[in-house]
């Protein structure tokens, strides 16, 4: 029995093709997968190896099977080998540094999905928690944002310290504070309004208020400040605010 490739697709089916035709947005998820790979094995097409990598694994299919890719789960795929799956990490990471880099600091943030939107994307994927602060000037404008650390929270390493250096440093007039939960679920732990309570406490000392603390879940999230477990009220993100 013949070997079918890519060629032996009808021209309009192609990918190549079809994106140089139509413009690459047309392809799905597997044919530009495909073009990334270029070719398949024997006695499949490129396509149907990208479908196998999208479907590495069966609890985060898709594009979220790729984004979470090891090198030595991609090399079981037949088809995949040294190379090939250095590729295709490669471009994940430069997907996620892209991702990066567009949401660079200068937007101003009116309210608690301001926040939550912007670094959505980036945290509600990740498979262990990672804390950030950002911080804003009197406009409600963000200056910039610090990943402060990697690791489940807790007060032995979620220090004001560092991030107290970072305001001061920047001149900010306000800063919020916020992690994702790699479950997915946003709900405030006790270790959470703990480190809420010291970073509200250290703000106070410095005078550059904690406007509020965010979780990041899986296309959810929950404020403090909405949720009214602020240790220090504010009404609401005032700067920003149309005059």
């Amino acid at each position: 029995m013949k070997h079918i490739t890519i060629q032996d697709f009808p021209e309009s089916e192609r990918p190549y093709e079809r994106a140089e035709r139509y413009g690459v947005r047309v392809l799905s998820d597997a044919e530009l997968l495909a073009v990334i790979l270029r070719s398949g094995s024997r006695g499949k097409t490129s396509i149907e190896l990208a479908r196998e990598v999208l479907g590495l694994y069966s609890d985060q299919p898709g594009l979220l099977s790729l984004y979470h890719a090891r090198q030595p789960d991609l090399m079981k795929l037949d088809g995949i080998g040294r190379v090939k799956s250095l590729e295709l990490l490669c471009i994940t990471e430069l997907a996620k540094r892209m991702t990066r880099a567009v949401k660079h600091p200068g937007r101003r943030m009116r309210e608690p999905e301001d926040v939550a939107g912007f670094f959505m994307e980036e945290l509600k994927h990740l498979e262990t928690e990672h804390f950030y602060l950002a911080l804003f000037d009197a406009s409600g404008t963000m200056i910039c944002y610090e990943e402060l650390f990697i690791g489940t929270i807790n007060m032995s390493i979620a220090s004001p310290r560092e991030a107290m250096i970072l305001a001061l440093k920047y001149n900010a007039a306000s800063m919020i504070i916020l992690h994702n939960h790699p479950s997915g679920d946003p709900t405030p732990s006790k270790a959470d309004a703990e480190v809420t309570r010291a970073f509200t406490d250290a703000c106070g000392l410095i005078g550059i208020p904690l406007l509020d603390h965010i979780i990041i879940g899986c296309n959810t999230y929950v404020s403090f400040l909405d949720s009214g477990l602020l240790f220090e009220k504010n009404d609401h993100y005032s700067f920003g605010k149309d005059t």
